[in-house]
């Protein structure tokens, strides 16, 4: 996957320059290949020689794919927001959107402090756009599931609370972390899936809510599930 955008971005660099605008759609693609990388847990356990004694190239080549893919990210990123400095006027939106884009992929690694400041950078650029309040508020007026990137979702689709519906209750620190998980629903036909999702729920990082520039703890989210 890496691989494939990779020659679509040298493809059309080669051809259109490195601040076209159609090396937005294989940069996110990027983009989301390192999420997928980041997050793939290699046990140290594993073996890097096969049964007859050979090196297991693709371990390799992965691990390195995964040492680098914080860097990558960032490279990302930082070509994603010289485009749309390029191709948007002042006052658009979209350059706080990339830096937030920067603020949830530092969060993801676990840089907090770096998070802090893209996001604070983003609500900087974002005091400057004409409809200012609404633009802050869909971004940080509560807590978003990272990654917050389409198809990406670690989490089931959200829907309404009903009865097929499973709903859960909890917080989310001003670090992104969930706590206190607790169950609404009484389906108990579901009860064997909830649970599956109430512990992927807690590994789960969130952007959180800010007010006044500060993030801030989130108290009793409640949110419906569809599971099956």
């Amino acid at each position: 996957m890496w691989e494939l955008y990779r020659l679509a971005f040298n493809d059309i660099v080669s051809r259109e320059g490195k601040t076209s605008p159609n090396l937005l759609p294989p940069l996110h693609g990027m983009l989301q290949t390192q999420y997928l990388i980041s997050s793939y847990v290699i046990p140290p356990s594993t073996p890097v020689f096969g049964e007859e004694g050979q090196i297991d190239e693709d371990l390799l080549r992965f691990r390195t794919y995964h040492n680098q893919s914080y860097k990558h990210g960032n490279a990302i990123i930082e070509a994603i927001a010289g485009i749309e400095q390029e191709r948007s006027p002042p006052d658009s939106p979209n350059h706080a959107r990339v830096l937030v884009m920067l603020g949830d992929w530092r969060l993801w690694n676990g840089k907090n402090t770096a998070a802090l400041e893209a996001y604070r950078e983003a609500e900087t650029e974002l005091a400057r756009t004409a409809d200012a309040q609404a633009q802050t508020q869909q971004l940080f007026g509560e807590p978003v599931a990272l990654p917050d990137i389409a198809d990406m979702s670690l989490l089931p689709p959200e829907v309404e609370p009903n009865e097929s519906a499973v709903t859960l209750a909890f917080g989310v620190t001003e670090y992104g972390r969930v706590q206190d998980v607790e169950r609404l629903d009484n389906n108990e036909e579901d009860d064997t899936q909830a649970f599956r999702l109430m512990r992927q729920l807690r590994k789960i990082t969130f952007r959180p809510r800010f007010e006044a520039g500060q993030p801030v703890e989130t108290e009793k989210l409640v949110k419906a599930f569809q599971i099956q």
